[in-house]
């Protein structure tokens, strides 16, 4: 095959085109701090990548749905401490009223701060947190107790087909890969459960018929309510803890996938510079050999 003096010119002029264009990826490399900028680029890391990149999305997700949970469990823990306040309180005044030197009508002042203990709690219970009630279950849309408190029957105020429902069911959050946690207790679990708002009633209804021995009777009550009431608050607290870890376990995490992403993707930058130099270096050199090849001229063209 005869090599032209044409076939040796494009070959030189392509040769150089390469060289060059390899300076300027070192040299880019060097100046972002990125060496894998696409796919083409080094197909393998890339998809290593990217794989990353979607792990590091739903760490964020996580520990969003982490702080979430928190915050719901903090709000809960607010609502049961001024729960077992109230009953503190009722069990001072059953106490009160029960005393001997006690009489109707002072019973039916006491009563008096008992509807409103009462109705406070079930206030409590209607606790919104954002556009939702916190208590509300699964249907966290509605206010799930009735206020003011009804003399009998249902303290809910949700229905189904007609009939009183107590709320049920909760909100679970994915804190980790198949992670869930329920943040939070509902309306039936707190208030209904624990016989924090019937105690109350009770009580209110025993000072209203001026009975001491039901009024000894509802004190007893309150008193295995708030203790009911005190083991929500440490199961608060557990959750709480549980949720913390979760966001400390997912920063260690997120912090080892950007060491990986930065090895795979980062220019090592003493490393750029040594190839930086070997690259033109041998462009230099290049040009000096075509450049006697084919004369100063085309040399000075290229």
């Amino acid at each position: 095959m005869r090599v032209s003096n044409t076939i040796i010119t494009r070959t030189s002029q392509r040769r150089l085109q390469e060289g060059l264009q390899g300076i300027d990826r070192a040299r880019d490399d060097i100046a972002t701090g990125i060496r894998l900028r696409k796919m083409s680029d080094d197909a393998t890391s890339g998809g290593q990548v990217v794989r990353i990149g979607s792990s590091m999305r739903a760490i964020t997700q996580f520990r969003r749905n982490a702080n979430l949970g928190i915050n719901r469990a903090q709000a809960e823990e607010s609502v049961l401490n001024q729960v077992s306040l109230t009953l503190t309180r009722g069990i001072e005044l059953g106490m009160m009223a029960a005393n001997g030197t006690a009489d109707a009508q002072t019973r039916l002042n006491i009563k008096a701060e008992v509807d409103q203990m009462l109705n406070q709690t079930a206030r409590l219970g209607n606790t919104r947190f954002g556009d939702e009630y916190l208590f509300g279950g699964t249907r966290a849309g509605e206010a799930p107790f009735a206020e003011p408190v009804p003399p009998t029957g249902s303290f809910s105020r949700l229905t189904l087909a007609g009939n009183p429902v107590n709320p049920s069911g909760g909100i679970s959050l994915e804190i980790g890969d198949n992670k869930f946690v329920t943040p939070n207790h509902n309306g039936t679990e707190v208030f209904l459960d624990t016989d924090a708002l019937e105690a109350l009633r009770t009580l209110s209804n025993a000072l209203g018929a001026n009975d001491p021995a039901a009024i000894a009777a509802a004190r007893g009550r309150l008193t295995i309510a708030h203790s009911k009431v005190q083991a929500l608050v440490g199961t608060q607290g557990a959750r709480v803890n549980e949720m913390e870890s979760a966001i400390v376990s997912l920063d260690s995490a997120e912090l080892d996938l950007k060491a990986f992403r930065s090895d795979l993707r980062d220019t090592e930058i003493d490393k750029a510079m040594v190839e930086l130099v070997g690259k033109q270096t041998l462009y230099q050199a290049a040009m000096s050999a075509t450049s006697r090849i084919l004369g100063l001229s085309l040399a000075n063209y290229l």
